[in-house]
C-alpha cells in the first residue's frame, strides 16, 4: 500500500507542477492527463475555468499573476529571503541538491516552484524533504495564496491546491510551522510536563 501512496503523491505532485508551468499549445492535454491524477474539486474548478479560456487569454494571466507580480512569483526564495543575499546561498544550496537530478533547471532559477515540487518526488531523504516543504515552501506559498485569493485569481486555487498537498506531505512539520506563524504555540512554561 505505501508504495501505492507514494506514487499518487508523486504523481500528484508531477501534476501540479505542470499545471504551474507556462501554458502551452498542450495545455487541454495537460489538463487531461492531470484530471486523472488528482481527484481534487478545486482543481477540478480551476481546469474548468482554464479549460474554457482562449489560450492567449491564459498565457496573458500566466504572465500578470507569476511573472510580472513579486508578491506571486514562482521563484519561493524571491519570498523568503527577497534580493537579500542570503537567497545566493539558497539558490546555491539548492542548485546542488538539483543537480544529481534532471529537472530541467537549466531553464529556471532553482528555487522554481514546479522545480521543487518535481525535486520532492526525488528526494529520498525524508528530513531534507519535510525541511524543504515546511521551512522553505509552506511559507513561500502562504504569502502567494493571500496574494491571489485578495484579487480573485484565476490561479488562487492552484496556489491553494499546492498548500494543501505540501501540508499533507509534511504534517507535523506543517501544523508547528502554521502554530508558529499564528503565534499560538505554547510557552514552554504553560506546559505541565516539562520541568
Amino acid at each position: 500500500m505505501r508504495n501505492g501512496a507514494q506514487h499518487n503523491t508523486q504523481a500528484a505532485l508531477l501534476a501540479l507542477a505542470d499545471l504551474l508551468e507556462y501554458p502551452g499549445a498542450d495545455w487541454p492535454q495537460r489538463l487531461e492527463l492531470i484530471a486523472d491524477s488528482l481527484g481534487d474539486q478545486t482543481l477540478a474548478e480551476f481546469s474548468r475555468r482554464t479549460a474554457s479560456l482562449p489560450l492567449a487569454s491564459l498565457q496573458e494571466t500566466y504572465t500578470q499573476t507569476f511573472d510580472l507580480n513579486p508578491v506571486a512569483t514562482l521563484e519561493i526564495g524571491y519570498h523568503l529571503f527577497g534580493e537579500n543575499y542570503k537567497r545566493g546561498l539558497f539558490l546555491a544550496q539548492l542548485r546542488e541538491t538539483e543537480a544529481q537530478y534532471a529537472l530541467d533547471e537549466q531553464r529556471h532559477l532553482p528555487d522554481y516552484l514546479p522545480t521543487l515540487l518535481r525535486l520532492l518526488t526525488k528526494l529520498d531523504d525524508r528530513e531534507l524533504r519535510e525541511d524543504l516543504i515546511a521551512e522553505c515552501m509552506l511559507p513561500a506559498l502562504g504569502k502567494m495564496k493571500t496574494a491571489l485569493k485578495s484579487k480573485e485569481n484565476l490561479y488562487a486555487p492552484l496556489v491553494e491546491a499546492v498548500e494543501t498537498r505540501l501540508i499533507a506531505e509534511a504534517p507535523a512539520r506543517a501544523v508547528g510551522l502554521l502554530a508558529r506563524e499564528l503565534n499560538v504555540l505554547p510557552r514552554a512554561a504553560e506546559l505541565s510536563f516539562i520541568g
